[in-house]
């Protein structure tokens, strides 16, 4: 069999250029071993989002209900179903990846179960078959980095398919996945403990999020230790004389490319496989997706670095700074979310820069709906007064930050969220609000 393009992996960067490479033609052949949609779908992004439905719905009925004039609530026989909460997970699961299945086969692209090889820059092997092919895509993601010598230690797959939830886990990492899982135990009222493996929680966000996310773990009197001050002994844990319990640890640490098997040595920087600009591995033909480059563990990321390569074999230019600008989400309570450049960035490259940060404690939806901790921030630049930053904290700043995605990619200014009519009320206002306070600021 001959195809134009193999891809090896389902997960965002594989099936998402699956779906772009059969509506623009070409005859195309996924592979993979596991499940459609790969981690992100399977076990990451989709169902740790339901598990953070879950949990922020059951927090909000137990300390909530009485302010929005809810009776005859008893906190104490408030409970929560795990295996409810997975087979919600899993009902989501089947339908996006019927989904994806159903736009696989509208667009003429092939799906093969099984492990792929790839024996020439013009050859892969699965399932003793050989394929031909002009191009090949690796898309076969990453796993986080095994933490030696620890019992205990459960990934996020496992607690996927664990029909028990611990009560006292170690998180250990440092990511938005950690914070994510240390938020979800929180607010199921559970006692986490977070094992920080880096220098900071959130090392890539703007340093008014991470001081916000301290601040927030401080109050709720979150244990927060440097994993490498966590001493074990056998099944015990010890930060310096004192043991803390805990019946998991769960690893969020830090994710290992996936290599798929190869005949075909592919130059690797740091364990992942290095690629130039238009995602093209040291053999031309054979091109690099997602996680397994190392240049981002964010889906969309993935999505649009596939979609990128398939422009590339048609011969179309790409953009480079359109793919730089990555909005960063963290699902959280509230949500917290990025785009753009940072206060750190731009001072280290030297550019002169203004800020503008409004509170969602003015803001008529926010307090209408109970959820008016967080803010909106503006980083923007004096002399065109173009917007070069945004980082929200909200309830829903995962959504509002596509506002913001859309404002850099036109390089909007303030005077344009400033003139721009929001709709009342609404959260997003606070866009409008802001723009027109930093219109003000320029104009003094």
């Amino acid at each position: 069999m001959k195809y134009d393009l193999i891809i090896i992996g389902s997960g965002p960067a594989g099936y998402v250029a699956a779906i772009r490479a059969g509506q623009t033609g070409l005859k195309t052949l996924v592979i993979d071993k596991r499940y459609i949609g790969g981690m992100c779908l399977n076990w990451g992004c989709i169902p740790s989002k339901t598990w953070l439905e879950s949990a922020k719905l059951y927090n909000k009925i137990v300390k909530q209900s009485a302010d929005f004039g809810i009776t005859g609530v008893d906190a104490k026989k408030i409970g929560f179903d795990w295996k409810q909460a997975r087979k919600r997970s899993s009902d989501v699961i089947a339908k996006l990846s019927r989904g994806i299945e159903f736009l696989w086969k509208k667009n003429g692209v092939e799906f093969l179960k099984a492990e792929a090889k790839i024996i020439s820059p013009t050859e892969v092997e699965a399932d003793k078959q050989i394929f031909e092919t002009k191009h090949i895509l690796i898309a076969t993601g990453s796993r986080p980095a095994e933490l030696d010598g620890m019992k205990k230690v459960l990934g996020v797959e496992a607690l996927a398919n664990s029909d028990t939830l611990p009560e006292k886990p170690i998180i250990w990492g440092e990511g938005p996945v950690a914070y994510e899982m240390l938020q979800f135990f929180q607010l199921l009222g559970r006692e986490p403990v977070l094992a920080l493996t880096g220098e900071a929680l959130l090392p890539e966000l703007d340093e008014s999020l991470q001081s916000f996310v301290q601040r927030k773990l401080k109050k709720e009197r979150v244990t927060v230790v440097p994993a490498q001050k966590i001493r074990f002994d056998g099944e015990k844990a010890f930060i310096d004389k004192q043991e803390i319990e805990y019946d998991t640890i769960l690893n969020c640490s830090l994710r290992k490319a996936v290599l798929p098997k190869s005949k075909v040595e592919l130059q690797l920087k740091d364990g992942f496989i290095e690629v130039n600009h238009s995602f093209q591995s040291s053999i031309p033909n054979i091109y690099a997706a997602g996680d397994v480059n190392g240049k981002s563990y964010l889906a969309h990321a993935a999505s649009s670095q596939g979609l990128a390569v398939i422009d590339h074999i048609h011969g179309r230019n790409l953009d480079v700074d359109a793919l730089e600008l990555m909005p960063i989400n963290i699902y959280s309570d509230p949500e917290i979310a990025q785009i753009g450049k940072t206060e750190s960035q731009l001072k280290a490259e030297g550019v002169e820069y203004m800020t503008q940060q409004y509170s969602l404690a003015a803001n008529g939806k926010a307090l209408a709906e109970g959820a008016s901790e967080g803010y909106l921030r503006l980083i923007y630049e004096p002399k065109y007064s173009q917007v070069l930053g945004v980082q929200i904290v909200a309830a829903n700043a995962t959504d509002m930050i596509a506002e913001a995605a859309l404002l850099l990619e036109m390089e909007g200014t303030v005077y344009d969220l400033a003139t721009a009519i929001h709709a009342h009320p609404t959260v997003s206002e606070v866009f409008m609000d802001a723009g027109s306070q930093a219109v003000s600021d320029l104009e003094e």
